[in-house]
């Protein structure tokens, strides 16, 4: 049978991914609510696969901070919590605006061009359109934070923003429109072709406070709804 990467059988590998895939979709579109329990045996049925892709799928989106717990345990949807925000944002913060300046001397001439493709392609994107706009977002912040040339920072930063996915959802409730993150990316960008190290710093944590803001301003409203 042919293996990935030398561990899982990659058919099981592609099995755990598609249930990954389907529970992230319903936990974004809150089919699957915060605090929602997940049980193996139960996901198993319901996909007709044994426990153990199952297992593997949720400990993909435990890494993704959609979900928590553990195997012997239990997994359950996360609970998104200002106090959560405000921790990871409060490190992403000080090792984005780091990678930032960093990369504000590093980025090559191509490696801007492209920061301007993907910058002009979300301004071109509908209201509905927002997976797209969260990949092309993923991509913009990638390419900064890869010129930096620390890889154990970029890995960190990855880390980061991949534990926040749980809150995109409530982003993109409460701020429909993308007008004042694709200023706060232009500002970005231009302090970068600039080659201004501490100007890009400034705009890359000026961003993401902003974001921290509507994130938190968001789950306020969410518990007064409740």
């Amino acid at each position: 049978m042919l293996t990935h990467n030398g561990n899982a059988p990659a058919v099981h590998r592609t099995v755990a991914e598609a249930i990954a895939a389907r529970l992230r979709d319903e936990i974004r579109s809150g089919e699957l609510p915060a605090g929602a329990r997940l049980r193996l045996v139960e996901l198993g049925e319901r996909f007709g696969v044994s426990t153990t892709p199952v297992r593997d799928a949720l400990a993909m989106l435990a890494r993704e901070g959609l979900v928590v717990g553990q195997p012997q345990r239990g997994f359950e949807v996360f609970r998104p919590t200002v106090e959560d925000l405000e921790e990871n944002y409060e490190m992403r913060i000080a090792l984005e605006s780091l990678a930032t300046r960093r990369a504000a001397t590093r980025l090559t001439g191509e490696d801007l061009a492209e920061l301007r493709r993907l910058l002009d392609a979300m301004g071109r994107l509908d209201l509905d359109a927002a997976d797209e706009y969260i990949a092309l977002n993923a991509e913009f912040h990638g390419r900064i934070y890869a010129a930096a040339g620390r890889p154990r920072l970029t890995a960190l930063i990855q880390d980061l923003r991949a534990a926040t996915t749980a809150y995109l959802t409530i982003f993109a409730t409460h701020q429909p429109s993308a007008a004042d993150t694709q200023q706060e990316h232009e500002a970005i960008l231009a302090a970068l072709e600039a080659r201004d190290p501490d100007r890009a710093a400034d705009a890359m944590a000026a961003h993401l406070h902003h974001t921290v803001d509507v994130g938190r301003r968001s789950l306020a409203a969410d518990t007064a709804k409740g």
